[in-house]
């Protein structure tokens, strides 16, 4: 695993993933215990860069969420991330980081997941 371990916060940034303390596994998304040992204690750690290993979009979006709408799985230190794709030009097999802030819905900038290719590696 990349980075350093944190206790967690109530206010995570979208680049980290939890670590059990308990018996190791790792996830990405928020949940109250462990899937494998239901332990209850549990760190973060930062992700780096990503694999993108799937890709699609999705044209009929609600009438406030961009439309084409890019989204990937990506595989970072042992989790994978569902998260918007900047943009088409992202590919299967392209090196990923999260880009932070954007623009999800009309008039609502949010920092939730969005993976953009690593300078260089988009097709």
């Amino acid at each position: 695993m990349s980075g350093e371990l944190a206790p967690p916060t109530n206010s995570l940034s979208v680049d980290r993933a939890f670590v059990c303390d308990d018996c190791g596994h790792c996830w990405y998304y928020d949940r109250h215990r462990c899937s494998e040992c239901a332990g209850q204690s549990f760190s973060t750690y930062e992700l780096d860069t990503g694999e993108v290993i799937a890709k699609t979009t999705v044209e009929m979006t609600p009438p406030d969420i961009r439309s084409p709408n890019y989204l990937g799985l990506a595989r970072f230190d042992g989790v994978q991330v569902i998260a918007q794709l900047a943009d088409d030009a992202v590919s299967v097999g392209d090196t990923v980081e999260f880009a932070g802030e954007h623009q999800l819905r009309a008039e609502q900038r949010t920092e939730k997941p969005r993976l953009t290719a690593v300078e260089g590696q988009a097709d």
